[in-house]
């Protein structure tokens, strides 16, 4: 049907019945945006469909520059995207924000967007927001060297650790993130350097002292004088050799802190502090003092706190070896509070958005060979003529109404009225309606839309 015909084409050409049945169709549609508006505000609901279709938009831009992923590769993860951040409960635009971050730190996009959904999940284990959680994560995956795989095995641990030690996990964290840098010299594995952080915490009650104790330790048994004098740190105490160390030592507890008869190569700090400290209590208070000097200098004093208690230490070591599902059990925990339906509301008005939107929101990040769109001037267009005034009152006749309405538009429509009090056996038949007095055919997005 071309467009002079449709133009012509008057109510009175439309069969009586089938013109009151979509007269009353459109009555009480407007009805029902009516209803909302006051029930719901939904126009003031509306206003903030274009702002998050920008912020989502922005997200996009950012990822789509920071990285080598070509246009299908985004298409597929904006939609895994919208599907986590309802599972996780965290907007769109947050994920995909911090998704870009590590897409700039080298990972590729699979990596990237594993790594934005663990820092979703620490945020949730620890209560930080979603931008300090990643920046933690981001320093102390550096601090440590961890691959992909080991990230959930760090939030398993963290979760674990501080919910058998009765500890704050993002002080478990802060402690690690502080002190990573002396736990990869020290050889340390990632579930002893958790349980020396955990079990460290419980006892001290101070993250920040715990990273200050196992830097100074780290540095006296794996550094050198010549090196901690150069830099300015305080040696009172410190033997001159590792081998003096050794003997120092194995003399007074009877454990080797070197991992082989040759004496080349010491053994990880986890082993070090609990060899030591299970022969701590059979030491002279004197004796436990000189050894505390040689060990941590002016950290003598938490260590000797440390080693007084070191079975908290390896009951940390348990609670991070037997962690596997404890971040996962953390959110299902999370899942149960309002903040979690609040935080998944977010990911719901975006995709919301996004889906009213269409495909424009994807064509302002990259050209699929059509030419950029301009997302908000597409959603405006859109907005205009059906969403910020009642479809009657609006001067808009049946006729002309369903020649510029498509069935896509119809069911967006009738997707923000089922949220409503609205008659939903109306919305079905003003819907039935509509497609069939429409003369409809494909368009060449195979989308079926009324004729222009």
């Amino acid at each position: 049907m071309d467009d002079s015909l449709m133009d012509s084409q008057s109510n009175s050409d439309i069969p009586a019945d089938n013109s009151n049945a979509l007269s009353e169709a459109v009555r009480r549609l407007s009805d029902g945006f009516s209803g909302i508006s006051k029930f719901f505000g939904l126009q003031e609901y509306l206003k903030k469909i274009p702002e998050e279709v920008a912020k989502v938009d922005a997200a996009m831009t950012q990822l789509s520059q920071s990285g080598g992923a070509s246009a299908s590769e985004l298409r597929a993860y904006f939609e895994q995207a919208a599907e986590s951040a309802q599972k996780y409960g965290v907007s769109i635009s947050d994920l995909v924000g911090i998704t870009a971050e590590w897409s700039r730190m080298g990972y590729g996009l699979p990596d990237a967007k594993a790594l934005a959904e663990a820092a979703t999940l620490y945020s949730h284990i620890t209560g930080m927001d979603i931008r300090a959680s990643s920046e933690a994560l981001v320093s102390t995956v550096q601090g440590l060297r961890l691959e992909t795989g080991e990230v959930t095995q760090l939030l398993d641990m963290l979760s674990r650790a501080g919910n058998d030690l009765s500890l704050d996990p993002a002080g478990i964290g802060l402690a690690l993130l502080e002190s990573a840098g002396a736990f990869r010299t020290a050889n340390t594995e990632l579930s002893q350097s958790v349980a020396l952080t955990a079990g460290a915490d419980s006892i001290l009650q101070d993250p920040s002292a715990v990273a200050d104790l196992w830097n100074a330790v780290e540095a006296r048994i794996y550094g050198t004088r010549q090196a901690l004098e150069a830099a300015g740190t305080e040696t009172d105490g410190m033997l001159a050799s590792t081998a003096q160390l050794r003997d120092l030592v194995q003399e007074l507890t009877g454990f080797d802190i070197m991992a082989g008869s040759d004496g080349t190569q010491l053994k990880d700090l986890y082993s070090i502090i609990v060899g030591i400290g299970s022969e701590w209590q059979n030491l002279p208070a004197s004796v436990q003092g000189g050894l505390l000097d040689a060990l941590a200098g002016s950290q003598g004093d938490a260590l000797g706190s440390v080693l007084d208690n070191v079975s908290m230490i390896q009951t940390a070591y348990q609670s991070a070896e037997n962690a596997s599902g404890s971040a996962l059990q953390a959110q299902e925990e999370y899942e149960q509070g309002i903040q979690y339906s609040l935080d998944r509301l977010k990911a719901s008005f975006q995709q919301f958005a996004d889906t009213l939107a269409g495909d424009g929101l994807l064509k302002g990040v990259v050209d699929f060979g059509n030419g950029t769109v301009n997302v908000l001037e597409a959603f405006t267009d859109f907005l205009g003529p059906l969403g910020s005034a009642g479809l009657a009152g609006a001067g808009i006749g049946i006729t002309k109404f369903m020649k510029n309405l498509d069935c896509r538009k119809v069911l967006k429509i009738a997707w923000i009225l089922s949220w409503s009090n609205t008659d939903k056996e109306m919305i079905r038949r003003f819907i039935v309606q509509v497609c069939a007095f429409g003369s409809f055919k494909i368009n060449q997005r195979g989308v079926i839309a009324g004729t222009r």
